[in-house]
């Protein structure tokens, strides 16, 4: 009976056991399948996010290039505005005296100033500054030769002050302006 028994055991434990071997087998087999159809999925999501990424940054340089070389030039035009000489031939008027002279110009570089302030959100932060610094450096030059004169004489004589003064050669901040944003704009496009 002992050998019965342990033949049956081995009849009943074998298959089982077999079974068993197969099953781990192909769970094994079926989970590498898997992991590898995971790893594809994953690579394939990652190349199609990619792909988005860079259709939806070629969608934004076609909006935002045209912007930052609008704001470029708008930059550009208002150096060339608030720069003494042009500032000057718009604003100068017979009959101004200098306290007048000198009001009317400070409210038109800063009317231009707030009206282009908003391209600083297209142009580089370094380019801005100098653009800013230009714009102050004119204010400065027009409160110093102001301050030369009694505020009742004659405008003109401020105006020739301011051209006369000017700015120093090699330190012209307009010019350097011009030139950043030049640079910028040869450095990006």
């Amino acid at each position: 009976m002992p050998s019965n028994f342990l033949m049956i055991a081995i009849a009943i434990v074998l298959p089982t056991l077999l079974v068993l071997i197969a099953v781990y087998v192909m769970l094994r087999y079926f989970s590498g399948q898997n992991e590898k159809q995971f790893d594809f999925l994953k690579a394939n999501q990652d190349l199609t996010r990619l792909k988005l990424e860079s259709e939806r940054k070629k969608e934004r340089e076609k909006v935002l290039i045209p912007l930052r070389l609008q704001a470029y030039e708008r930059m550009v035009l208002f150096l060339e505005r608030i720069n003494p000489p042009n500032l000057l031939t718009r604003e100068m008027k017979a009959g101004l005296t200098i306290a007048q002279l000198q009001g009317v110009i400070l409210k038109a570089l800063r009317e231009e100033y707030e009206h282009n302030m908003s391209q600083q959100l297209y142009i580089d932060e370094v380019c801005w500054e100098q653009i800013k610094a230009a714009k102050e450096k004119i204010v400065q030059l027009v409160n110093s030769a102001a301050s030369k004169f009694k505020t009742d004489e004659e405008g003109i004589k401020l105006a020739n002050e301011i051209l006369t003064g000017g700015f120093e050669v090699g330190n012209d901040l307009i010019e350097k302006a011009m030139l950043a944003i030049k640079k910028e704009i040869n450095n990006n496009y």
